[in-house]
């Protein structure tokens, strides 16, 4: 029974002593000196936290917001080129860009082409078809196959074009 009153004899002393120290954390500030409770200001309006600190003039020209840097001038107008030769650089790249665009649009609409031959042929050897018609399929599967790798080539000569140009460009724009 003595230890039961010590228990709550201590409760009661701990529960005094720590309820009137509940309304100064309400206002304490963190480490940032910002408030975590709204408060009144001088005018008796309440503002957040937020207001408090940081009213227009503050934002606009107080200590804390205001960032010291220098231009970046790698970033700075990157996109505008006054020398003509790096100006014909850029359509160079766009034009050789175009041509690999269509060279490989091109090679897409010979592949689905080839496929579609290919299935020809073998519904006509499952059919049953003659030898001449068969002849005539494998001639045109070749002659697509001659057709791709003529496509093939340019593509890779586009492509070739368009590196070529992109060095150029690089060139230029370090000797700028």
């Amino acid at each position: 029974m003595k230890n039961l009153r010590k228990i709550i004899l201590s409760a009661i002393v701990a529960g005094v002593l720590i309820v009137p120290g509940i309304p100064a954390t309400a206002d304490a500030k963190d480490g940032d000196g910002h408030h975590h409770f709204r408060q009144s200001d001088r005018h008796g309006k309440f503002h957040g936290r937020r207001d408090l600190r940081h009213s227009r003039w503050e934002r606009n020209h107080g200590r804390q917001d205001k960032h010291h840097y220098r231009r970046d001038v790698r970033h700075d107008n990157r996109g505008h080129h006054n020398k003509p030769e790096i100006r014909q650089d850029f359509k160079d790249i766009r034009n050789a860009r175009n041509e690999v665009k269509q060279g490989r649009k091109e090679l897409r609409g010979d592949y689905q082409e080839l496929r579609r031959d290919r299935a020809e042929l073998r519904r006509d050897i499952r059919n049953g078809a003659s030898k001449e018609e068969i002849f005539r399929d494998r001639q045109e599967i070749r002659a697509d196959l001659k057709e791709i790798r003529r496509d093939r080539t340019d593509l890779q000569q586009d492509q070739a074009r368009l590196d070529a140009a992109r060095r150029e460009l690089k060139a230029d724009l370090r000797k700028r």
